[in-house]
């Protein structure tokens, strides 16, 4: 399910630049989503090395390997701008994660609150982050430490692109 996820806001993170802004917000079954097709033959050794870079901090979370990471970069319009928000996440949970988080249950925590506020308002955050262990007061700390706004998942439906705009980001 975290790869569906991923693989959800990497291939269509990029797709809204393009678009007219259309306002409709939609809650998505991970496990309906399919993958897009691939967008880039090639990523730059650098682009490569910044994925190895968040794979390293992540996949012992969320599972998700550095080739399949690449594999899923390589589908998206823009890989380069989702990478930016990949890299504020792990700036982020690697400074709150510091002197902490030694459960699993912890890590997850982090990464969901993250992974959550890298795309919703730090409300929207509190109410879908479902903590097992951390509290309230600690995912504010978390999303202070992550400084890019929110940026809702665009959605590729039958050849067209919902953007996934939440009026409350």
């Amino acid at each position: 399910m975290h790869l569906k996820i991923l693989a959800l806001f990497v291939a269509a993170s990029g797709l809204a630049c393009s678009l007219a802004p259309a306002q409709q917000t939609a809650v998505m079954d991970p496990d309906k989503i399919q993958m897009g097709p691939y967008r880039h033959s090639r990523l730059p050794a650098t682009l490569l090395q910044r994925i190895r870079a968040t794979t390293d901090t992540f996949e012992s979370i969320d599972g998700v390997t550095y080739e399949e990471a690449v594999d899923l970069y390589k589908r998206d319009l823009n890989p380069e701008e989702n990478l930016l928000l990949w890299e504020e996440m792990a700036k982020a949970y690697k400074s709150f994660c510091r002197d902490r988080c030694a459960t699993s249950e912890e890590r997850m925590d982090v990464y969901r609150t993250l992974l959550l506020r890298s795309m919703f308002s730090n409300e929207e955050v509190l109410t879908r982050s479902d903590l097992k262990v951390l509290s309230s007061t600690e995912a504010k700390e978390i999303m202070q430490l992550y400084t890019l706004p929110p940026k809702p998942i665009d959605v590729v439906q039958e050849n067209q692109v919902v953007p996934n705009n939440d009026p409350a980001s």
